[in-house]
């Protein structure tokens, strides 16, 4: 068998090198030049070749790079020392290679490594934390999907060992709601959980028994944080608990990212503009995401019968089923907000555990 062959990306002259030869000689086809740890979860090739000095090498990228069924061989200068060697090892790569060696040595490499896999049974590995995964949502900012986020954390960390984690890429509020600091935040979670899973514990902030990862401290204009990392950081905060909520803020920047939380909730206000926007929010996702669990809330909504009657009509009507559940307009939350604590436990605190009780029994 003729191997599928990935290059990561590199300043050394090895990989045009091998390269070259295969396209002389054969033994193997150069599929892919990988130039970070999104592509290389994504692409498809029989094995990678990687140096030590990678940006994008961690223990993480070669335990997805195994699990998807390929090989990661390490390549290394033997005049950078034993560290260079013993950075390949501890990330747990199938073998090593140097620089300086021939065509024909990193092929008898790759055989080597091939011929190992294809003799050693496997086991599939879980694709997925325990944990159940809530992604709270909506059409737009200012509809108050952080509120809803926190309290609805808050309501489940009474009876589950429950992660409240901020995943919005533009407007990242958790921490600035709940008064804490910037750091350490999501990505100091990212890091931890890529290079030093043991001390994830140290990005995570505690408030009574809820546990909270804030969102990036550059307010959101920065690099964002790549859909592979943000899944690799959700399968590791999973083993810690019970429940994930993310606060994904605004839909139009995340939609891909929503196929990978077990209930998704869709937060509106209710206005007439607000409710037309998650009625067309709402049918963008179940048209590219028909299967997914779906709770629709509209916040701030008056007392008034007749206008919650209006609310729940217009919705009923446009998805028959699709559970709504309207929260109301109340002062103690803004008062909660303002002062950086969570609020008290009021008619919108109710209101939150009628949430909660449709998500424990998509659970359950």
């Amino acid at each position: 068998m003729i191997p599928d062959i990935a290059l990561a990306a590199s300043a050394r002259e090895w990989p045009d090198r091998l390269h070259r030869f295969l396209l002389d000689h054969g033994g193997g086809r150069i599929v892919d030049r990988v130039m970070g740890m999104d592509q290389a979860t994504k692409a498809s090739f029989d094995v990678l070749l990687i140096d030590d000095v990678c940006s994008f090498l961690t223990p993480r990228l070669v335990t997805v790079v195994k699990q998807s069924g390929a090989e990661i061989i390490g390549v290394y200068m033997p005049e950078d020392g034993p560290d260079a060697k013993r950075r390949l090892l501890e990330c747990g790569i199938s073998d090593v290679v140097e620089t300086e060696a021939t065509p024909e040595e990193f092929l008898t490499k790759i055989g080597a490594a091939l011929a190992y896999r294809t003799n050693t049974p496997t086991v599939a590995p879980s694709t997925a934390s325990p944990a159940f995964r809530i992604g709270v949502a909506g059409p737009c900012e200012g509809v108050g999907m952080t509120e809803v986020a926190v309290a609805l954390a808050r309501s489940l960390s009474d009876d589950m060992e429950t992660v409240l984690i901020d995943m919005d890429q533009r407007w990242p509020s958790v921490a600035q709601r709940l008064n804490l600091p910037v750091h350490p935040n999501i990505r100091t979670a990212l890091d931890h959980a890529l290079h030093r899973m043991e001390r994830l514990e140290e990005a995570i902030h505690r408030l009574g028994d809820l546990m909270i990862v804030g969102g990036r401290a550059d307010g959101g204009r920065g690099a964002e944080i790549s859909p592979a990392d943000s899944m690799m950081l959700l399968d590791a905060l999973g083993i810690r608990c019970d429940v994930i909520v993310a606060d994904i803020g605004p839909l139009d920047g995340s939609i891909a990212l929503t196929r990978e939380f077990d209930t998704l909730i869709l937060v509106g206000e209710a206005t007439p503009v607000g409710v037309s926007r998650l009625v067309k929010t709402t049918g963008s996702v179940l048209a590219t995401q028909p299967a997914q669990s779906l709770l629709v809330v509209v916040n701030k909504t008056g007392r008034g019968s007749f206008r919650r009657a209006e609310i729940l009509g217009e919705l009923g009507r446009a998805f028959p089923d699709v559970p709504v559940v309207t929260l109301p307009h109340e002062t103690g939350v803004e008062l909660a907000a303002w002062d950086g604590r969570l609020s008290e436990k009021g008619r919108y605190g109710r209101a939150i555990g009628e949430v909660s009780k449709v998500v424990v029994r998509s659970l359950r």
